[in-house]
């Protein structure tokens, strides 16, 4: 343990540690119809309808037999549309097309969406630490903002005009997903939890409730009319919990943070420039309908949610190279703290353990949170609102 991307450092708080649920994984791809197509610009003014692909990781109890090699996961440095990208391979604990368990029973299911660009492979640490506890994880490629795909023209607009509605379209998949095929029976359709980072926690926040901003339109023109289309966001009553790390706001109207309803935790650097910390923990704040916690890594930047380095990227330019790190967080800590409290976070709220309430309690003045060894929770501060 401690080699693989996942693994908790000595010194790692409580919940850090691996599940001991053996975990598959499989790639699967789905299909939606009638979707906005950004990759080939405007057509008459108006951007061209038709198919939408995305592939998603899915990681799901596994029944082991003989002698199964750990998956390989291939992700990749650079960006499609810089044309710089370069594969690299990670090893995971998980076990490729794996056997279903067939005694696992339904599971909670985790939905994790990546940034703006990013891939279904970033957050792999939590996909696979979550698994491990016993919950289905599928973990979404957001078509067009992919390192694979990123468009060099119109990848903000596909992300603002797809995100959420990628999250609800796989959503609604898993009734059928739970019917058939080798998850069949392995799902609780209706017991979710999603997890986005960045433009993912963007996302989340539409698909659990907020709206965008009304002056969009001043901002992307015509394009805003992709964005505005979608009907009805006051949340998916599949969606029970939700956890979002350092999520873009800026592009959703504060005064709607009252709408979301479900239990949320935040997490956000206190350094962070890009989707900016104070806007964050204000939107936070404004959501006083939710039952809610708050994370603050003091003197942290925005990655705060990914895998660690590829030894590949210690080459490369730190343009490359940042995506996975910080300037002041070891990235393999913060990945330790996230799954200490994802895991109480969701267990409480998806599994309704009343005994994982106590890691999400914050500390009093000089002592430590609980679950964390003494002097590990340095950086780390703690929030929670609405009783």
């Amino acid at each position: 343990m401690g080699s693989l991307i996942g693994d908790p450092l000595p010194g790692a708080p409580e919940l850090a540690a691996r599940g001991g649920t053996a975990a598959g994984v499989r790639t699967i791809e789905m299909v939606f119809p009638d979707r906005p197509q950004f990759t080939a610009g405007k057509q008459n003014g108006r951007f061209a309808r038709g198919e939408r692909r995305l592939k998603a990781e899915v990681w799901y109890p596994a029944a082991l037999s003989g002698n199964k090699l750990p998956a390989v996961y291939t992700d990749h440095m650079g960006r499609a549309d810089l044309e710089n990208l370069t594969p690299f391979q990670m090893t995971g604990r998980a076990f490729r097309d794996a056997a279903p368990d067939p005694e696992a029973g339904a599971r909670p299911i985790i939905l994790i969406s990546h940034g703006y660009p990013g891939s279904r492979f970033l957050l792999s640490n939590l996909a696979e630490n979550l698994s491990g506890k016993g919950y289905v994880v599928f973990s979404v490629g957001h078509t067009d903002n992919t390192y694979e795909d990123f468009l060099k023209q119109y990848s903000l607009e596909s992300a603002l005009a797809h995100r959420s509605m990628d999250q609800r379209l796989v959503i609604s998949e898993f009734p059928r997903l739970n019917s058939e095929g080798f998850l069949k029976g392995l799902l609780q359709p209706d017991n979710v939890g999603v997890l986005g980072f960045s433009m993912g926690g963007y996302g989340t926040l539409r698909t659990i409730g907020a709206g965008l901003k009304a002056d969009l339109r001043k901002q992307f023109g015509e394009a805003a009319d992709e964005l505005t289309e979608e009907p009805g966001w006051q949340g998916l009553r599949a969606v029970r919990a939700a956890a979002l790390f350092a999520p873009a706001t800026f592009f959703l109207e504060t005064a709607g943070a009252k709408n979301l309803k479900i239990p949320t935790i935040w997490f956000c650097g206190t350094a962070d420039h890009v989707v900016y910390y104070e806007q964050v923990h204000q939107f936070w704040k404004e959501a006083v309908n939710s039952r809610r916690f708050f994370v603050s890594y003091e003197g942290c930047g925005h990655n705060v949610a990914n895998n660690p380095a590829p030894p590949e990227a210690a080459s490369m330019p730190w343009e490359i190279f940042k995506r996975w790190s910080d300037p002041v967080w070891d990235t393999r800590r913060l990945n330790d703290a996230n799954n200490h409290f994802v895991t109480a976070f969701f267990d409480r709220f998806l599994r309704n353990e009343d005994g994982k309430q106590k890691y999400l309690v914050p500390a009093e003045t000089g002592r430590e949170l609980t679950g964390f060894t003494e002097g590990t929770s340095a950086g780390i501060r703690l929030e929670s609102a609405g009783e």
